[in-house]
């Protein structure tokens, strides 16, 4: 049997315990009676024949657990903290066996009694994209195979396989394993454990795993744009995220942008960014390019576009250039015609000006020496 042996208050213990004989075997194999150890006297701690005589911390808790002939093992229900530091040790067919032939009470077992249980032990192996294949394993140590924990997985959805492990005397491992699929990018693995006496413990691990980026496309392919017509561009974006959905962007912007989701089958999605475009003819030749942002991961696609005249409008040019040309050049040889004129007459008016200050001179005065002799003449 162990030295020392640890339980949980309120649970259950079996202390194993195991004998063999090479000499002066019992008569009866199958008596077995524990004791408590004291310096002094034999207190039972269990003895099916004497129940009543049990001492009171153990009596209606004790009994014996394994089926073998050669078995000693001490079951223990619903431990107490006074039984913590009790030392324990049995006596095979005590009434024909006595101390001179085995001295038993030289092998003992000490209880040590634990407040509160340990956390389970949670490790995930796989799962580092969605849709990837993950395995969660959940442990837990007990001292009581007389009713084992129960073990339940939440956060991850599969097939369940338990598995029982005897570590060492008095030691037991179970564990519980999943196998399933990541169907998130963040999620939180969460392992319960109760223990005999419906005490319950859980631990938790978080999982955080990449979603898949499948493709990315723009439709129409052929970027076929008329100037100042508008046209639809959508941009598609097969993932596998759930959490968190692509931003995208276009790199021309005031433009009107609409996005939607569609599930198709499994973890696979679609996110759709539908952009109207309207065209110009400086437009020609560059590109239209839809951006998918993730976190830690960009991609890109784009399409060259190709802008064309509309045949209307430049219809419309044409005959506006045949209309406004005649009437630009007869504007024109109006605008000439009048400056032409403009500028005669205002020739005219200058030279009529000159000729005015001729005419309208000073005028001379006579001399009176030239009409000094002059006598006027009179005829009667």
């Amino acid at each position: 049997m162990p030295k020392d042996i640890h339980g949980l208050k309120g649970s259950c213990l079996v202390i194993p315990c195991s004998f063999s004989y090479t000499s002066y075997p019992p008569k009866d194999p199958r008596r077995v009676v524990w004791y408590q150890y004291v310096s002094k006297g034999y207190p039972l701690v269990y003895d099916p024949r004497y129940p009543d005589d049990v001492i009171g911390k153990f009596r209606g808790k004790t009994d014996l657990y394994g089926n073998s002939s050669w078995d000693c093992s001490l079951l223990i229900k619903n431990l107490e903290p006074s039984h913590h530091g009790e030392k324990l040790y049995a006596w095979i067919d005590p009434e024909n066996v006595g101390y001179r032939t085995y001295r038993f009470y030289d092998v003992t077992s000490t209880i040590l009694v634990q407040a509160s249980p340990q956390l389970p032990s949670i490790k995930i192996f796989g799962g580092e994209r969605t849709g990837d294949a993950i395995t969660v394993e959940c442990s837990t140590f007990h001292t009581c195979p007389y009713s084992e924990p129960n073990i339940t997985l939440n956060g991850i959805e599969g097939s369940d396989q338990i598995h029982n492990e005897h570590i060492k005397d008095g030691l037991w491992k179970n564990t519980l394993t999943c196998t399933g699929v990541v169907k998130t990018e963040h999620s939180t693995i969460e392992c319960s454990v109760t223990h005999y006496g419906d005490i319950t413990v859980t631990g938790t691990k978080d999982k955080n795993a990449k979603c898949v980026h499948h493709n990315i496309s723009i439709e129409p392919e052929l970027a076929d744009v008329t100037e100042g017509v508008t046209k639809n561009f959508t941009c598609s974006i097969y993932h596998s995220c759930q959490n968190e959905n692509p931003n995208i962007t276009w790199n021309y912007e005031n433009m009107q942008v609409t996005e939607w989701n569609k599930t198709l089958s499994g973890l696979d999605q679609i996110t759709y960014s539908n952009i109207i475009f309207l065209g110009a003819k400086e437009d020609h030749g560059k590109k239209l390019i839809c951006t998918a942002k993730f976190p830690g991961r960009d991609i890109t696609t784009s399409v060259v576009l190709n802008v064309q005249t509309d045949p209307v409008l430049t219809g419309l040019k044409t005959i506006g250039l045949y209309i406004l040309t005649p009437s630009l050049v007869f504007l024109l040889a109006c605008i000439l015609a009048v400056v032409i004129i403009h500028k005669k007459r205002q020739r005219s008016k200058d030279a009529s000006t000159e000729s005015g200050k001729k005419a309208f001179s000073k005028p001379r005065m006579p001399s009176p020496k030239r009409y000094s002799n002059f006598e006027p003449h009179i005829s009667l």
